[in-house]
């Protein structure tokens, strides 16, 4: 019997795919490896992962993030506190990539290894026959679509070290990117996206839900529930004005404990007190979240894919989502969700809760669940034991 790992990056979150690794792995029979398993983070074991679970660093790796975060909480907006803050997480970054390229010599051991996210350098360290498959979320944005996203982010002072940095980075992420013989990627949009900027074709492998936990509960209530990462591609800020010009209509946002833009979100709800912010959730209290809301809203830049709006659906829940990225592909406008512009205007978002109230949301029961049926984990674990296989 073949042995195999998938290596992902590191778990610091408790986001999609977090999940979507550990069920890949559950599905193979394979064994997790990462750079570093956070305290904020996923736990493989809540979704019944019991293979081996390997972790190539020390959780001191964390440090950096952690302390960027206290830098970022002091009041202090002077320039060398920023400057503080930016260099801890490029040390974080840099620490961990060289973790990653010096300390995963266990994957000599492996026949095969699937790789995730795009911190591949790795690859260096397979066996010269392993099958190396890459299953590509995106190619780093900060590398390509949204390189200038990103560069606007940096203090003047610090860009040519960052321009640097990048081309450094691409150089190397290209080389290793051409190592691998098979490439797996999430939707029909990042794999247009691979083929404009690496110019390789890759087969789709829709991320899976666990639609048996995933499911609807008995009881309702009258919030909306948003849980995107708290940053500024997915313009939760946006939703948060249009309730706060709202009053009357209850928002519930789920977030990280180390999100980027977490302070400026709270800071923007003080004293409005129908919008709350809880911590991110355990599977089952998400459950609860989502499966009690009237509708989801998830209003992201050109998304590559996000299992959050299958779990709604699968919920009985539609989604308020905008008209941009992945969801073009498998969209059934007012069957399952309400469609917004792509520029996710406050006025766009206000129209659409008030035209998605209770009693819209339970006649588009019976449609979200038919469409949250072909992400079911049955169908991934098929496919990708085909590909391995």
């Amino acid at each position: 019997m073949k042995k195999i790992a998938v290596f992902h990056d590191h778990f610091m979150y408790r986001w999609w795919w977090e999940r979507l690794i550990t069920l890949l792995a559950k599905a193979l029979n394979a064994d997790l490896i990462s750079g570093f398993f956070d305290e904020w983070s996923l736990d493989p074991r809540e979704v019944w992962f019991s293979w081996n679970i390997i972790e190539i660093t020390k959780p001191g790796f964390t440090f950096f993030d952690k302390r960027s975060y206290q830098v970022e909480k002091q009041k202090d907006r002077s320039f060398l506190k920023w400057t503080s803050f930016i260099l801890m997480k490029w040390l974080r970054h840099l620490a961990l990539k060289i973790a990653i390229l010096f300390q995963t010599k266990i994957l000599r051991e492996y026949d095969i290894v699937i790789f995730s996210w795009d911190w591949i350098w790795a690859v260096k360290n397979c066996k010269k026959d392993a099958k190396k498959i890459y299953y590509c979320h995106t190619p780093p944005r900060y590398l390509y679509d949204q390189k200038e996203v990103y560069l606007t982010k940096v203090p003047l002072i610090l860009k040519p070290a960052y321009l640097l940095a990048c081309y450094f980075f691409e150089k190397l992420y290209r080389r290793d990117f051409a190592k691998m013989d098979i490439i797996l990627t999430n939707s029909k949009n990042v794999q247009a996206r691979i083929k404009h900027f690496l110019w390789r074709d890759s087969q789709i492998v829709y991320p899976p839900v666990d639609i048996s936990f995933f499911k609807p509960l008995e009881t309702k209530s009258d919030y909306y529930f948003s849980w995107a990462r708290l940053t500024q591609i997915k313009r939760v800020d946006r939703i948060v004005e249009a309730f706060i010009q709202m009053p009357d209509k209850k928002l519930i946002i789920s977030h990280g404990s180390n999100d980027p833009e977490k302070l400026n979100i709270a800071k923007m709800i003080a004293g409005h007190d129908n919008i709350k912010m809880v911590e991110s959730p355990n599977d089952t209290e998400l459950r609860r979240l989502i499966s009690e809301s009237i509708a989801t809203i998830f209003i992201p830049v050109d998304e590559d894919f996000w299992m959050t709006p299958v779990e709604s659906m699968a919920c009985w829940v539609p989604v308020i989502w905008v008209n941009d990225g992945w969801v073009k592909e498998i969209v059934i406008n007012w069957e399952t969700w309400i469609l917004i512009s792509s520029e996710a205007r406050i006025e766009d978002i206000k129209k659409a809760v008030i035209e998605m109230d209770l009693a819209k949301s339970l006649s588009l029961k019976d449609n979200c669940i038919k469409r949250a049926k072909v992400f079911s984990l049955e169908t991934f674990e098929e496919k990708i034991k085909n590909v391995v296989n």
